[in-house]
């Protein structure tokens, strides 16, 4: 099922049926594990449920903290090699295989040195209480007007993250804001069939916007990682921090540009 409210039902339904089919979609993923592709198709269900709890809870919400913590963990349970998978992905942005081939090494051998296979069954336990604990979500009294409040809600944080971002190249804060851009372009999705005129329009300037934080965040841990790693790496060193500053600092230039131009207003008109 594709990522979206139908507006069609009433909200509760509505809410309840994109919850479960994530679920679904994460547990057909979980089967598939260990494989990279499944552990990353699986934190991305999670990072959508969490969105979705966003849409509709504050983050004060008792019920809320429970949730998000309960896929918080889930997808904490199959991070080992993440980073490691970002790390790679940034470094082919920088050159070829055949170049960096010291680095390369190093990589293929700590992946393969993180397979958990303990973390990997504790997933399809997750994934059952999950499963059970939608049906008790307390959406009997929320309606579409109830949705709408929270995608405004969610637009002012990701306003909010990106006017402490705009100092420096902390990398705490960028990682939060790709985190907040993240959840409005999952809520955007969400919503893009209620409001097919002002938020569908928000669907693609978001994704992009998500996809420069993340390759920024990326070339960041690879430039961290081989600093780490050091003298082995020799004469790949500098060259790879330079090249990797370069193109972070190209990137940060776009997300300034793109911010600017989508969080311009203080308030969101949907």
């Amino acid at each position: 099922m594709d990522y979206r409210l139908d507006s069609d039902m009433p909200a509760a339904l509505s809410l309840r049926t994109a919850a479960r089919a994530e679920i679904r979609a994460a547990c057909d993923n979980a089967r598939l594990l260990p494989g990279e592709h499944a552990v990353h198709e699986l934190r991305k269900h999670c990072k959508k449920l969490r969105a979705l709890l966003r849409l509709i809870f504050p983050k004060e919400n008792s019920l809320f903290q429970l949730e998000n913590d309960r896929y918080r963990k889930l997808a904490r349970s199959l991070s080992a090699g993440r980073d490691l998978v970002s790390i790679r992905t940034a470094l082919l942005t920088l050159a070829p295989p055949s170049h960096f081939e010291k680095m390369h090494r190093i990589l293929h051998q700590l992946q393969r040195s993180l397979q958990d296979e303990e973390s990997l069954i504790r997933v399809e336990g997750l994934l059952h209480e999950a499963q059970k604990s939608i049906e008790c979500w307390p959406l009997q009294n929320t309606d579409w007007g109830d949705i709408d409040v929270g995608y405004l809600r969610g637009y002012q944080r990701a306003r909010k993250a990106w006017v402490e971002a705009r100092e420096g190249d902390n990398a705490h804060k960028l990682h939060q804001l790709r985190k907040r851009i993240k959840d409005h372009w999952y809520h955007s999705r969400l919503l893009r069939e209620k409001h097919p005129q002002s938020v569908a329009l928000r669907c693609e300037p978001l994704k992009q916007l998500a996809q420069l934080l993340g390759d920024w965040r990326d070339l960041y841990l690879l430039c961290r990682f081989a600093i780490t790693v050091g003298e082995p790496l020799g004469e790949e060193l500098i060259k790879l921090l330079e090249m990797g500053d370069w193109h972070k600092m190209r990137l940060r230039r776009k997300i300034e540009d793109g911010c600017a131009i989508f969080f311009a207003h203080k308030t969101l008109v949907i």
